[in-house]
């Protein structure tokens, strides 16, 4: 693995993922996970975090790569995730097996 950038696909499926929780689309929340990560994140677990933070995405962010981690047959990409307000910032860790995710944290 690549500590300077993630592949594609991983990238990508951040991407859905921030981008559905802007918008509050579980739908398009759920197109990027295996079937681990959809029965796990439930929609009520989806629509908090969304609330949360939701207008913060919309209002604008960046991300910067920190690097990833092999965990058993995971791989772990880990970013942060900073706003354009300024406020509090988060680690964004997403495990990823093979081509779908298995489970992101905002933490």
């Amino acid at each position: 693995m690549n500590p300077t950038a993630p592949p594609q696909n991983a990238i990508d499926c951040l991407q859905v993922i921030l981008d559905a929780t802007a918008s509050k689309n579980y739908e398009l929340f759920t197109t990027v996970g295996d079937a681990g990560y959809k029965a796990a994140i439930t929609q009520e677990m989806f629509d908090d975090v969304s609330e949360q933070l939701g207008s913060r995405l919309q209002s604008g962010y960046s991300i910067t790569y920190f690097g990833d981690l092999k965990q058993g047959d995971d791989s772990i990409y880990l970013w942060k995730l900073s706003f354009a307000d300024g406020g509090d910032e988060f680690v964004a860790r997403m495990a990823m097996n093979e081509d779908k995710v298995a489970g992101i944290f905002i933490v």
